[in-house]
């Protein structure tokens, strides 16, 4: 399937800190075709924070968007996995990533260019074939 790079952002308040929400645009096409049955979470935890919102800081913020530029070019290259969402808030950056081969995902992953230190990041992976990880947040910000 043949993805558009269309997002639509969301912004608000969880906690009496700031969050933003970016979502595919066309998240129901991809979602409705069943063709991505597993959910990935990928959550980069920042080690510093900028003190007026609560969010990653420049410096990370940099990083974490080299990150999200190789994640989305590499592993939508291959056509097995999609970033369907992205939220910041509290200082975590997550990644909500749909995906049909979890194997082919990995090696997609690994072939990221990482610092020497790799990247600070905790990944989940459940079977979600409904979405319903993306749809508690989507109906959320609606």
């Amino acid at each position: 399937m043949k993805l558009d790079n269309r997002w639509v952002k969301a912004e608000g308040n969880l906690n009496e800190l700031p969050i933003i929400i970016h979502s595919r645009e066309n998240w129901q096409d991809l979602a409705a075709g069943g063709a991505f049955p597993i959910c990935i979470q990928i959550a980069w935890n920042s080690e510093s924070r900028d003190d007026s919102n609560a969010f990653p800081s420049q410096q990370e913020l940099q990083k974490i968007e080299v990150f999200h530029h190789q994640l989305q070019l590499h592993i939508e290259d291959s056509g097995n996995a999609i970033v369907a969402m992205v939220i910041t808030h509290d200082g975590i950056n997550q990644w909500v990533i749909y995906s049909d081969d979890i194997e082919q995902f990995k090696a997609d992953l690994a072939n990221l260019v990482a610092p020497e230190q790799g990247f600070p990041i905790e990944i989940v992976a459940d079977e979600d074939p409904d979405w319903q990880t993306f749809k508690k947040v989507y109906q959320v910000i609606q």
